[in-house]
């Protein structure tokens, strides 16, 4: 059995390892790809300030495992722009903040409207 754990530890080891991870509340640790992530968070903020928030039935599932987090606050710093002037869009500044890290919840800041269509 012994011999069974260590090549199941070493599989997973060498399947983690191009990933991100972050423990949760339970002791449980989630696993995601950072570009994969950043790429689904940049078209989730895209979308939410273009008002096509309504295209997202939830937000992506890094943001909900956030709200499990045994630190959201550091998880939140990992996905912060290097360059925040540079950056064309903030991920970090699309839900509020303090109600993710202290009330463990998502409270979207942006309510923008769709344009109005002028292609008549």
């Amino acid at each position: 059995m012994g011999r069974f754990r260590g090549w199941l530890k070493r599989l997973e080891r060498v399947a983690s390892e191009d990933l991100e991870s972050f423990e949760l509340l339970d002791g449980s640790i989630y696993y995601y790809n950072r570009l994969e992530t950043s790429k689904e968070l940049f078209v989730h903020a895209c979308d939410l300030q273009l008002g096509m928030g309504d295209e997202w039935p939830e937000p992506p599932e890094v943001y909900r495992k956030m709200c499990e987090a045994r630190n959201p606050a550091a998880i939140l710093g990992r996905l912060k722009p290097e360059d925040h002037e540079r950056a064309f869009v903030d991920v970090t500044q699309i839900y509020d903040t303090d109600a993710l890290v202290h009330e463990r919840r998502l409270v979207p800041l942006l309510s923008v409207k769709p344009p109005e269509d002028l292609s008549e």
